[in-house]
C-alpha cells in the first residue's frame, strides 16, 4: 500500500504534534504548579495572621468570645478589602460569630470540620470573588471555635493568567522558530535523496552512466547497490548484443551464399522452385532483421544520448538523397531550433528513416518533415506529394509483410518496425493524406519527460 505524503511532511507533522502536546502539558503543569505554590505561600501568610487573631481572642465569664482588634492587621478593618476573618463559637445551639470589619454583614460559608482539624478551602467572598480560606477548629476552655482567614484570589489569578498567556505565546513563538529550523534541517538532511532522484532521472535520459557516491554514509550503500545493478545491466546488455550480432552475422553469410547460388541458372531447380526458395531466404533475412530490432529495443532501458533532430535528420536527408539519386526531390525540415529529445538517437533515426525512405520511394518532388514540441509530447509528421494511400488501406499498413505495391523493393517490414518502435515508447502513429502536399502523411506522437 502506497503511503501518502513526503518524508518532510511526516517528520514535520510528528514534530509539530509532539511539540504541541508538550506545550499543552507544560502549560497545564506549570499552571497547576504555580497555583499550588501560590496557595502554599498564601496559606503560610494566613497561618501567621490566624496566630495573631487567636492571641487577640478571649472569653468572658459566660464563655462569650471577645476580640481585641488593636493587634490585628489593618487590612481586616477596611470594608471589602479582600482580607477577611471569621470566628464562630459553637457553645450552644445559636453560634456566636465574630467577623472582620472588611466582611461587613457577609458570612463566610465553609465545610464542617472536626475539632483539631485544619483545612484549606476555596470559597466565594462578599463580591463573589474567589477566596482562599484557611479553616481551623480549636478548643478554648471547653468552647469549640472555628476560625477562618480568607484572602481574595482575584488579583493573583489575574497575574497567573497573564503569566500563562505570556508563557503560551512565548512557547508558540518557540514552536514556530523550531518548526522553521526543523524545515531547514529536514531539507538539508533529505537533499542527498533529492540529488539521488535527480541522478536517477539523469540516468534515464542518458546524461550520466553512474550515480555520484558523494552522499552521507547512511545513503551510500543504496547508491553503491544501484551502481552495481547498472554495471551488471550494462554487462548483460553488451553480452546480449554481442551474441545476437555474432549470430546474425554467422547466419547472414550462409544465407547470402545460398541466395547467390540459387540466382544462378545452373542451380538445378526450375524457375518456380528457385523463386520459392529465394522468397523463403528473403523471409529469413527479414526475420533476422526483425529479431535484431526487437532485441535491441528490449535490451535498451537507458538512451545512449539525446536525440538532436537538426543534426541527425540533416545527415539522414543527405543520405537518402544519395540513395535515391535517380529521383529529383527535396526534403524540407521544419524543426524547432535547439530541440533535444530524451530518446535514443539510433531508435529515432531508424523510425524516421523508415518513414522518410517510404516517402522517397513514393514522392514526386517534395517531402516535408515537421516536429512540434508540446509540454508532455512531441509530434513528428512526415508527408510527401506522392499518390497517397486510400483511407481504407491505411489500417493495414503496419501489418508485417503487407506491401501496397509489389513492384517496389523491400519486404514490407518498414512500417511494422516503425509501429514497434512507437509502441516501445508508448506513443501512437496515424496515417492519412497531407493537406498541403496532397500525398501520404504519417504522424507519430511520442510522450516525453523533461529532466533538464
Amino acid at each position: 500500500m502506497r503511503r501518502k505524503g513526503t518524508i518532510q511532511s511526516q517528520l514535520l507533522a510528528t514534530l509539530v504534534t509532539g511539540l504541541l502536546v508538550m506545550a499543552m502539558l507544560s502549560w497545564w503543569v506549570v499552571g497547576i504548579a504555580l497555583r499550588e505554590m501560590t496557595a502554599n505561600y498564601l496559606e503560610y501568610q494566613m497561618d501567621g495572621e490566624m496566630a495573631s487573631i487567636l492571641t487577640a481572642i478571649s472569653l468572658d465569664d459566660q464563655d462569650n468570645i471577645t476580640l481585641d482588634d488593636r493587634h490585628i492587621d489593618t487590612l481586616f478593618h477596611h470594608l471589602l478589602s479582600g482580607y477577611y476573618f471569621q470566628i464562630t463559637s459553637h457553645r450552644n445551639e445559636n453560634p456566636q460569630i465574630l467577623r472582620s470589619q472588611s466582611l461587613g454583614e457577609h458570612t463566610l460559608h465553609h465545610p464542617t470540620i472536626t475539632p483539631g482539624e485544619a483545612l484549606r478551602h476555596k470559597g466565594t467572598g462578599p463580591k463573589n470573588e474567589p477566596l482562599l480560606m484557611l479553616i481551623k477548629s480549636i478548643t478554648m476552655r471547653n468552647n469549640q471555635l472555628t476560625v477562618i482567614v480568607a484572602t481574595d484570589l482575584s488579583p493573583i489569578d489575574k497575574e497567573l493568567n497573564d503569566y500563562l498567556w505570556i508563557h503560551g505565546l512565548l512557547f508558540l513563538f518557540g514552536l514556530v522558530l523550531l518548526t522553521i529550523m526543523q524545515i531547514w534541517a529536514i531539507r538539508r538532511a533529505i537533499r542527498p535523496i533529492e540529488e539521488i532522484r535527480e541522478g536517477v532521472m539523469q540516468l534515464e535520459t542518458g546524461q550520466i552512466s553512474r550515480l555520484h557516491d558523494d552522499v552521507p554514509d547512511e545513503i551510500r550503500p543504496v547508491v553503491e547497490e544501484i551502481n552495481q545493478l547498472l554495471l551488471r545491466m550494462e554487462q548483460r546488455l553488451v553480452r546480449s548484443r554481442s551474441t545476437i550480432a555474432n549470430l546474425a552475422h554467422a547466419m547472414k553469410s550462409p544465407l547470402t551464399t545460398l541466395s547467390q547460388i540459387l540466382r544462378r541458372e545452373e542451380s538445378g531447380l526450375n524457375e518456380d522452385q528457385r523463386m520459392e526458395v529465394l522468397n523463403r531466404l528473403d523471409d529469413l533475412h527479414a526475420l533476422i532483421e526483425k529479431e535484431l530490432r526487437r532485441a535491441r529495443l528490449a535490451d535498451h532501458p537507458i538512451p545512449a544520448r539525446f536525440f538532436n533532430p537538426e543534426q541527425s535528420l540533416g545527415m539522414l536527408a543527405r543520405t537518402l538523397n544519395n540513395i535515391h539519386f535517380q529521383k529529383q526531390f527535396t526534403i524540407d525540415l521544419d524543426l524547432p531550433s535547439g530541440l533535444l529529445l530524451p530518446f535514443d538517437e539510433e531508435d529515432m533515426i531508424e523510425l524516421l528513416g523508415n518513414l522518410l525512405d517510404n516517402a522517397c520511394k513514393w514522392c514526386r518532388t517534395s517531402i516535408r518533415v515537421t516536429m512540434i514540441e508540446e509540454r508532455s509530447k512531441v509530434i513528428m509528421r512526415v508527408e510527401d506529394d506522392g499518390p497517397g494511400v486510400a483511407q481504407a488501406e491505411t489500417e493495414h499498413l503496419t501489418r508485417r509483410g503487407v506491401r501496397l505495391d509489389e513492384k517496389r523493393s523491400g519486404h514490407g517490414l518498414g512500417l511494422a518496425m516503425v509501429q514497434e518502435t512507437v509502441d516501445h515508447f508508448g506513443g501512437t502513429i496515424e496515417f492519412g493524406r497531407s493537406r498541403e502536399l496532397n500525398g501520404f502523411l504519417a504522424e507519430v506522437t511520442l510522450p516525453i519527460k523533461r529532466f533538464f
